[in-house]
C-alpha cells in the first residue's frame, strides 16, 4: 500500500515539474539545451493540438458561416443600390419631360407580366404595385416620359393590371403630327395599327402618331398628345374606304421596370 502511495506521489512530483518547465519555456524564462524533461513534456502541446484538430472544424465552420452571411448581405446591398439607381434615373428622366409635368404622375413598379416569355413573346399585360388605395382607376393611362405604355384594365386594393399598347384590347383615337386622324388598335406580334384614316389625309413614314384624347366625364382615360409610336409602313389601296399604317412604339416594353400612372384631376 505504501509502495503504491509512493509511486503516485513520485508521478505527481514529475508532473508538476514538467508543467513548471513547460511554462518557463513558453514564457522564455528557461533557456537550456533540450533535456530529457523537455522531450518528455514536448508531446503535450502536440497532443492537445491534435485533439483540437480532430474536433469537426468548429471554429472554421462558424467563420465560414459568418463569411457567407456577410457575402449575402453584401450582394443584397448591391442589388438594392442598383435598383435605387434605376428608380432614381427613371424618376429624374420622367419629371424632366416638359410637356407632361402638369399631369399628376404616380410612379409604379412592374411586379408581373402574365404570359410573357423573354425572347419568345412580348408583354401583353403588366401588373403594377399600385391600386385603388393609391387612387388608381380603370381607364387610367400609363406612361414613360411622354410615351403611352398602356391603359389600366383592372384594379384591386394594392395592385393594378395594365393592357399595354400592343394588346388587342386597345382601341383609341389618334392623330399624326401633320393632322391625320384615325383609330389606333393593338394587335398580335407587337404590332400597332393606325386604321380608319381617310385616303385624302397624308401619312408619312417615320411620322409620329399621338393620342387624340379619350378622357371620360369621370376624369379617367387617355390624355391628348401622348406619343404612341412612329409609322413604319403605309397601306393605301384606291378601292378601300380607309388607308392604314403600321406603327411601332418608341419604347422597348421588355426593358421596363418602372412606369407612371397618370392620375387626372377630378
Amino acid at each position: 500500500m505504501r509502495k503504491k502511495e509512493r509511486l503516485v506521489f513520485t508521478f505527481f512530483i514529475f508532473l508538476v515539474l514538467s508543467i513548471i518547465i513547460l511554462v518557463l519555456s513558453v514564457f522564455g524564462k528557461l533557456v537550456l539545451p533540450q533535456s530529457f524533461l523537455e522531450k518528455g513534456v514536448a508531446f503535450l502541446p502536440k497532443t492537445f493540438f491534435g485533439l483540437f484538430q480532430r474536433i469537426p472544424f468548429i471554429s472554421e465552420s462558424e467563420q465560414l458561416k459568418k463569411l457567407k452571411q456577410e457575402n449575402l448581405s453584401y450582394i443584397s446591398s448591391l442589388v438594392d443600390q442598383e435598383r435605387l439607381k434605376k428608380e432614381n434615373a427613371a424618376l429624374l428622366s420622367q419629371f424632366q419631360q416638359q410637356d407632361i409635368q402638369t399631369l399628376s404622375l404616380l410612379p409604379s413598379k412592374i411586379v408581373g407580366a402574365p404570359g410573357f416569355i423573354p425572347g419568345v413573346t412580348t408583354p401583353a399585360n403588366f401588373i403594377l404595385d399600385k391600386g385603388a388605395k393609391d387612387n388608381v382607376e380603370v381607364g387610367d393611362s400609363v406612361v414613360v416620359k411622354n410615351n403611352l405604355i398602356g391603359k389600366v384594365s383592372k384594379v384591386s386594393s394594392r395592385l393594378s393590371k395594365v393592357d399595354v399598347i400592343t394588346n388587342s384590347s386597345i382601341v383609341l383615337s389618334a392623330k399624326t403630327i401633320s393632322g391625320a386622324i384615325g383609330v389606333v388598335k393593338g394587335g398580335a406580334s407587337d404590332k400597332i395599327t393606325l386604321d380608319n384614316v381617310l385616303p385624302s389625309q397624308n401619312l408619312k413614314i417615320d411620322e409620329l402618331v399621338l393620342t387624340k384624347g379619350d378622357v371620360d366625364i369621370a376624369g379617367s382615360g387617355i390624355p391628348a398628345d401622348l406619343v404612341i409610336g412612329k409609322i413604319q409602313s403605309i397601306e393605301k389601296v384606291p378601292t378601300n374606304i380607309f388607308q392604314r399604317a403600321e406603327v411601332k412604339s418608341l419604347i422597348n416594353l421588355t426593358k421596363l421596370s418602372i412606369v407612371f400612372i397618370v392620375i387626372l384631376p377630378e
